[in-house]
Parts: structure tokens; C-alpha cells; sequence
């Protein structure tokens, strides 16, 4: 052992505390691995979004109708859309072999029809994702990051911005277009693949979880933290958001129709 090494209190330290975080992750063989999954609902009457007055660009925005979208409920079966669910955790967790890297295809912001698409989208730190532009207008995207630099760019037609976060953010980033002010996303960014967002029926999946008790926060951009969530005529477990679930072996954790009170999106957030 390089003598220098001890002559440096605060290295071995740090070195004791590597060789302990080696020695406490447990081997991860194939079959321990589970999954969640079920699907928010409105418990309110259906919802009918507020319609945005175009005054920008209205040739173009504003031929299809421009909606509030911080509260998107489907009208079928009052699924809430854009729910974000993930793994809440600050220490370094197992990954599946299948989710290790990220995918090779970058995900992608656009903007279209003078609005986000997606609203909401899951990235990974070290993933390059592409902010692009389809609309033949300027738009431009201001990302008020907190641990990650922010930053407010013209997006050119067909010339897409590529971008890297190299730290998780404890919560969704909030995308503005500052030229067209009705125009917002969500941008979930963490350095793990345990990520969930809801689609159209309101429904969601996390799958190859690693075995064991985790918190999974529920998010949504209206109250922030879910307030409430009922199971079966039964209030769930929620503080600041996280439900702890435990993950079993091979198995999928199936949390049904969970009923949200609408008073908790009452006022969208400004």
C-alpha cells in the first residue's frame, strides 16, 4: 500500500468509505427484479381545460386552439395525463442490465403547433436529448434548471439543440418559450431509469425495480407533491408525495385505479 496514502487523514477517509460502499452493494442476479404499475383518476366531474387567447404569431398558433394544459383529463375515463412518478433516492441503486445505459436514441423536446410535445419528458444525466423545432415560427426554450447550469436559447428550424445535465434534479424542470407565454413543459431529470410519466388514460408502469423498500414520489404540476391518492375507498400513505412500496421478487405490484381529489389541482401554480 502506497505509504502516502495514510499520510493524508481525509483520503483515507474517503478511501475506508469507497471500500465500504463496495463491500455493502449486494450481487444483483436476474431474478430479483419487480415492477408497478396503475393509473391515476380524476374523482372530480369531467374537466374541460381553459382555452388560451393567441396574441403572438396567431397564423400560426393559433389555428388549432391553444388549451391550458397544467390539467389534462381525459374525457373517456378520467385518467390524469402528466403525472410524474419516480424513485425517490439520494444513494446510488442497483439498475437492471436491460436499463444500464441509457437508450442510444436521443428523447426529444419539440416544439409543435406552438406547444411542447411532449409536456413532460423523462431524461437521464450523461443523456444527450435534442430540443428541436417544427413550427415555422421562433420559439425558443428557457429550462430554469436548479443544480444544473439554466439557460434560454433560440431554437432554429431544423437545427436542433442537443443538451447534457450532468446532475439530478430533485424536482421537474420547468421549460418556458419566452415568446409564446402559454407554452410549458416538464423536464424529469435523474440519473436512474426508474422514471414513470402518465399517459392519455392516466396509466403508468416502472418495471425491473431492484427488489426491496423504495419511495416513489408523485408529482404533478398543479399541487407540486400529490396531496391525496385513494386506493379502494382507502387514503394512501403519502408524505411530501412518497408512497413506500416494497418491490418483490418477479413480480408486478399492481396499485389499480388510484382515485385523485380534484381539490388538489384547483389552481394551477404560476
Amino acid at each position: 500500500m502506497n505509504a502516502q496514502l495514510f499520510a493524508r487523514p481525509q483520503t483515507v477517509l474517503f478511501f475506508a468509505f469507497a471500500v465500504g460502499i463496495a463491500f455493502q452493494q449486494p450481487a444483483i442476479g436476474d431474478d430479483v427484479w419487480g415492477s408497478i404499475k396503475g393509473r391515476i383518476v380524476y374523482s372530480g366531474e369531467a374537466f374541460t381545460p381553459e382555452k388560451i387567447a393567441v396574441e403572438r404569431d396567431p397564423a400560426v398558433c393559433g389555428v388549432g386552439g391553444q388549451i391550458d394544459e397544467s390539467l389534462v383529463v381525459s374525457p373517456e375515463n378520467r385518467g390524469i395525463r402528466n403525472v410524474a412518478i419516480w424513485l425517490e433516492t439520494r444513494d446510488a441503486i442497483a439498475v437492471h442490465p436491460d436499463l444500464k445505459d441509457a437508450p442510444a436514441k436521443a428523447p426529444v423536446l419539440d416544439n409543435r403547433n406552438c406547444r411542447f410535445e411532449p409536456h413532460m419528458l423523462a431524461v437521464r444525466t450523461g443523456q444527450v436529448f435534442e430540443l428541436t423545432n417544427s413550427d415555422p415560427v421562433a420559439h425558443n426554450a428557457a429550462v430554469y434548471a436548479r443544480r444544473n447550469l439554466p439557460f434560454s436559447e433560440i431554437i432554429p428550424m431544423n437545427q436542433p439543440l442537443q443538451k447534457t445535465f450532468k446532475k439530478f434534479e430533485a424536482l421537474p424542470v420547468r421549460v418556458d418559450c419566452s415568446i409564446h407565454p402559454w407554452m410549458k413543459a416538464w423536464l424529469i431529470v435523474s440519473d436512474h431509469p426508474y422514471v414513470a410519466v402518465t399517459g392519455e388514460d392516466g396509466s403508468f408502469e416502472i418495471q425491473n425495480i431492484p427488489v426491496g423498500e423504495w419511495k416513489f414520489r408523485f408529482w404533478h404540476e398543479r399541487p407540486g407533491y400529490l396531496q391525496s391518492l385513494v386506493s379502494d375507498g382507502t387514503p394512501v400513505p403519502l408524505e411530501k408525495g412518497n408512497w413506500v412500496m416494497n418491490i418483490t421478487t418477479d413480480k408486478t405490484l399492481d396499485l389499480g385505479d388510484l382515485m385523485a381529489p380534484a381539490e388538489q389541482f384547483a389552481t394551477p401554480k404560476k
